[in-house]
């Protein structure tokens, strides 16, 4: 049996897509396996990686200090010297925050309180890791972002 050409070539669209979709879910450029729960947002913010080690940047419950995870990163870790586009899955509601290599030391650097609650998408926001790995935000002066 033989497919006309157009058919073909619709075949071989959908097979390459499929295969791309693949590939990206395997390496971690989008989570498509962590479900996130109903009212959850996508938000993708720019990470800067200035340090000469990977970064590690979480969605924690937020107690002034990490707690459980409750959200999705990734990529993650972000690569020593990359600036990259991160894709965040982020709860619904308040009380989690976003840390950038926590430790006992390290609060959170973005908390739910920062960013209007109908915020998705691609964000003005840009994450900042310094050569010594500590994390800073450059966010937006505008009305309902971090205080304003």
């Amino acid at each position: 049996m033989t497919w006309p050409p157009a058919r073909t070539a619709a075949v071989l669209r959908i097979v390459g897509a499929l295969a791309i979709a693949s590939w990206v879910a395997g390496c971690g450029v989008v989570d498509l396996a962590t479900p996130l729960p109903p009212g959850s947002r996508r938000w993708v913010i720019t990470v800067e990686n200035q340090s000469d080690r990977p970064a590690i940047v979480e969605v924690a419950e937020d107690a002034g200090q990490e707690g459980p995870i409750v959200g999705t990163v990734s990529p993650n870790p972000i690569p020593a010297g990359a600036t990259v586009d991160v894709m965040f899955g982020i709860p619904p509601g308040r009380g989690w925050a976003i840390f950038v290599n926590p430790g006992p030391d390290r609060g959170p650097l973005i908390t739910s309180s920062d960013v209007p609650p109908v915020a998705q998408g691609k964000l003005p926001v840009k994450i900042v890791i310094g050569s010594d790995g500590s994390p800073g935000a450059q966010v937006p002066s505008l009305p309902g972002w971090f205080g304003n």
